[in-house]
């Protein structure tokens, strides 16, 4: 039996959404759509090259994981989602091909980290041989040091009575969320505040 795609699954309704999408879909899903600016705007186009204007916009949605059609509404300045984007676009995507959150794989605009290899380094070994030469010059010469400046500098360093430095105010990171509008279909990242997330687990248990 042939596998559905997920726009034929969906039971689209037009929306609008006031703003496009952020570079944030992951790349099995990416298809034919890319990240670019065209003509002012900038978001993921899709290249049609028998149409007329050959870059047409797309916006993803997170939640049916399906790409649409927008055109720019002019009059309410807001991009009207008017319907999945049909086999032209070459994004469709399958249903086998969807993933659970945790197996997507990379993100689109993201650099994924590289581990880093720390080279060998000579310059320790090379101090360390030439420490103890100057060592050996040291004990082979037995000159005594000036033992009264050394005296007066050792009371000076006692009597001079440093404070030690203040404990820094340690700081967590900021932490942050990505959840899905569900509204526009959009993935958005947000700041959590973790006081606030606090107290309100403490109001929905209520009094003790």
């Amino acid at each position: 039996m042939a596998c559905l795609t997920t726009r034929e699954r969906w039971a689209f309704a037009p929306y609008a959404i006031e703003e496009r999408g952020e570079q944030n879909v992951p790349l099995i899903y990416l298809k034919e759509a890319r990240w670019r600016t065209v003509r002012g705007s900038t978001g993921y186009f899709v290249n049609i090259p028998t149409r007329p204007s050959q870059y047409y916009p797309v916006e993803f949605n997170h939640i049916y994981v399906c790409w649409c059609e927008i055109t720019w509404n002019a009059p309410e300045g807001v991009w009207n989602v008017v319907r999945p984007t049909g086999p032209d676009y070459c994004c469709d995507i399958f249903e086998d091909e969807v993933r659970t959150s945790g197996n997507i794989g990379a993100i689109d605009g993201q650099i994924p980290p590289t581990p880093r290899t720390p080279a060998p380094s000579t310059d320790s070994q090379g101090g360390e041989e030439r420490g103890s030469e100057q060592s050996e010059d040291t004990i082979e010469s037995g000159q005594p040091g000036n033992t009264t400046e050394e005296e007066g500098l050792a009371n000076l360093a006692e009597s001079i009575h440093i404070n030690p430095p203040e404990m820094a105010t340690m700081t967590e990171p900021p932490h942050t969320e990505e959840t899905i509008n569900e509204h526009t279909g959009h993935q958005i990242r947000r700041i959590v505040n973790i006081v606030d997330k606090e107290a309100a687990l403490q109001r929905a248990a209520g009094p003790d």
